[in-house]
């Protein structure tokens, strides 16, 4: 499973021939998910992680596995657990849409700098829960403890980095042994995002345009033309489909996607018509079909709250 190669931060999953799904661990530093293609004459990388220390062992793990660090490095959107780990690949061309390339340069420097305001506080909270040793807040702290503590260790050295490479709407690397397609989405997790397909072996990295096994974030996102993204995704019939988190997954993790933004999105609306609020929105309890997935707290309620507050638009 992981190839003989370890790492406190993730665990490599060979999804096809020489691709890899790098899927992030409990109590890691790297969060979100990424992928490492051996294409042939060169190795890509899908995502470099939330920080340095995730993204040195992914630099390590293309070596161990591919024989070389990342030719290419591909940020899938702006969001700082998908691109933070980009200085830790100088040799290697990082590629995004052009307009991914203009959110990192914007909001995820708002976001940089916001997370420098406020990594004290956060960890100052969450370590209050910890020591409150709540059953309510045992999974949100294993969660979200690492992701802070992770952030906090980071940005004392940590600069960002712009990608060298931009494309619209497809860009096509071709290997020797296969080839990736890029593909950018407007409006969908984000007002940009990048998946990768890879023709040859029927695999599809979603970036965060799919979570699986646990909640998505919305917050940030346009859930009518989601769906339709949603949709486009499905017609590629992958085999195999990396989510931006969660558990590898195929086609029907895309249909679950699908059903929950769906789901949440008519249960806001029923609030709305009968008069409630924001407040009401994020009461309604939880689909019981997405009971058992992680990160319900604390994405459910905001997910609820921000559908909702659209309906006031």
């Amino acid at each position: 499973m992981s190839k003989g190669f370890s790492s406190k931060h993730f665990v490599v999953h060979e999804v096809s021939g020489n691709v890899y799904a790098v899927i992030h661990s409990d109590g890691g530093w790297q969060i979100g998910n990424s992928g490492i293609i051996d294409l042939g004459d060169c190795t890509l990388l899908f995502d470099t992680g939330l920080t340095p220390q995730s993204a040195r062992d992914l630099r390590d793990a293309s070596v161990h596995l591919t024989g070389r660090e990342p030719t290419f490095a591909v940020n899938s959107h702006y969001h700082n657990d998908h691109i933070r780990g980009n200085p830790c690949f100088p040799a290697s061309k990082v590629i995004s849409t052009s307009l991914t390339r203009e959110l990192i340069d914007s909001k995820g420097r708002e976001e940089f700098e916001s997370d420098k305001k406020h990594v004290k506080q956060q960890l100052t909270n969450i370590r209050e829960l910890a020591e409150r040793n709540q059953p309510e807040d045992r999974k949100y702290v294993e969660l979200f403890q690492p992701y802070w503590e992770g952030i906090k260790e980071s940005l004392p050295r940590l600069e960002l980095c712009l990608p060298d490479l931009t494309f619209k709407e497809k860009l096509i690397i071709h290997g020797t042994e296969k080839s990736a397609i890029l593909l950018g989405y407007n409006q969908g997790h984000t007002e940009n995002d990048c998946v990768m397909f890879l023709p040859e072996d029927g695999v599809l990295f979603c970036g965060d345009l799919l979570f699986a096994g646990c909640h998505p974030y919305l917050g940030s996102g346009y859930p009518d033309s989601w769906l339709t993204i949603l949709d486009e995704l499905k017609e590629m019939n992958a085999d195999v489909c990396v989510p931006g988190h969660g558990h590898v997954g195929d086609i029907e993790n895309l249909t679950l996607m699908k059903q929950y933004i769906d789901i949440l999105m008519e249960n806001a609306r029923m609030v709305h018509e009968r008069g409630g609020s924001a407040d009401n929105a994020a009461e309604v309890p939880t689909p019981e079909m997405f009971k058992d997935w992680i990160l319900e707290r604390p994405f459910y309620g905001v997910n609820m709250r921000f559908l909702y507050k659209r309906l006031l638009n």
